[in-house]
């Protein structure tokens, strides 16, 4: 009994800072004018709260994209599903040189403050590793 309490209780907290599924009517006009704007030929949109952020997952061409919006309507923060030969070239001669006999599986471009970096999934037999690089090709410590 004393493990299904704690069980239940890890998964409340969880889902309190994991943040709250909404419909679009509860996101405010400012959040929703400043994605409809950017993002017009998005769908599958899904949205949630997490405080005074609002996060929304969606598909443009049948790719992933995922943004954060502040309450005041500025964007935060910018993911979408890229391809590999869409990764710049620094950082593909890096993936090369670094980490020989990986293969790229999945690749997120996320922009950040204007700066752009990109999240690596490589696959190897005996091991996968993401690593995060800026577009220099040089491995950033960025937390995303």
């Amino acid at each position: 009994m004393k493990h299904i309490i704690i069980i239940s209780a890890m998964l409340l907290i969880t889902n309190l800072v994991s943040g709250q599924d909404i419909s679009s009517a509860d996101v405010p006009s400012v959040v929703r004018n400043t994605f409809k704007k950017t993002f017009p030929k998005s769908y599958h949109i899904e949205w949630e709260q997490k405080g005074d952020i609002y996060n929304a997952e969606f598909d443009i061409n049948w790719r992933d994209h995922e943004v954060w919006i502040s309450n005041t309507g500025a964007i935060l923060k910018y993911k979408k599903e890229i391809k590999a030969h869409e990764l710049p070239l620094a950082v593909t001669a890096k993936i090369r040189q670094d980490f020989a006999g990986y293969s790229i599986d999945d690749i997120d471009q996320y922009e950040v403050n204007k700066q752009f970096y990109y999240k690596v999934e490589l696959k190897k037999h005996h091991g996968d590793r993401t690593i995060l690089f800026d577009k220099r090709g040089e491995i950033s410590h960025v937390v995303l």
